[in-house]
This record gives C-alpha cells, structure tokens and sequence, in this order.
C-alpha cells in the first residue's frame, strides 16, 4: 500500500503540490510500473481524505480495521527513519508495526532493520530543489509523474 500524506505535521512549510496532486503522482508513478508490480501494490486515499493534521498511528488503526489479522511494515526512506523519534505516538507505531528503511547510500544507520537497493543518492527535498531551481530532476522520476509535474506547473520558481 503506498498512502501518500494528507497534511504533514512535521513540515516546516506546507508541501507545494496539494495532497491529490500527490495523490494523483503517486497512481501515475504506480502506472509506469512493470504489471506483476501493478498487481501487487495500491495506492491508497486514507490519508489525503483526512481533514486536519495526519498521523501514521492513525493511519494504522485505520488499516487494522480493515485488515484486523495482517501484520504491517512500515516502509521509511532514511530520512524519514532519522526523524522517527520525533514522529506522533512514535513507540506505539512500532508496537503496531515492522519498521523497514530503505537506505540510500551514504545515510548514517537507523535503529530500525534496513536495506540496501539500488537507491539513488537524491532525497525528494532535493528532487523538489531542483525542480524548483530549473535544474530539471525528471530522471529521478518515472515518465507519468514528470508529465504532470511539468503540465501543472508544480514546484517550478514562481
């Protein structure tokens, strides 16, 4: 399940992209995916359907009443998993749910189980950054998302 936030508390400022046009880039990335991977992956809307601040524990205790006897992994970027500690309710969400991160090269280790994959070296902050600076970043993203992107306009200097 990939669920792409709603608002996100942790955020210095709002995210440029409104949560369904992340919404929407993330159906669009999940598009230009191979079929078995399409298969085996949803994107879905819970939290970009939730009015106010959104919280991962929430989310949990939402997908445990649709799917009461699943065991849940919670798949983090380095990033994410640096700031763990600080995030709502933090030791509940471990109580509720594996913590899986992807780690990107050169990241210091988390406290959590990693992997390693063949990652790129390139945060979405910096992906944005570059959008932004007219840098151009659309070899960081699937074809899907880097046509929307550019047709609206997102993250491009005003």
């Amino acid at each position: 399940m990939v669920i792409p936030t709603g608002s996100p508390y942790m955020r210095e400022s709002a995210p440029v992209a409104s949560a369904n046009d992340r919404l929407e880039m993330c159906s669009l990335a999940l598009d230009d995916l191979s079929d078995s991977l399409q298969e085996k992956t949803m994107v879905l809307d819970i939290e970009t359907r939730r009015k106010g601040t959104t919280y991962s524990i929430e989310t949990l205790h939402q997908l445990r009443a649709f799917f009461p006897k699943d065991n849940f992994t919670l798949i983090l970027g380095s990033d994410s998993a640096a700031t763990f500690p600080k995030w709502q309710r933090a030791d509940d969400i471990k109580k509720q749910a594996k913590i899986l991160v992807i780690k990107r090269p050169g990241s210091a280790s988390s406290e959590f189980e990693e992997i390693n994959v063949k990652a790129l070296d390139i945060s979405a902050t910096a992906v944005r950054a570059a959008l932004t600076s007219g840098k151009g970043a659309s070899q960081y993203l699937s074809p899907s998302v880097a046509k929307y992107i550019k047709e609206r306009g997102l993250y491009v200097s005003k």
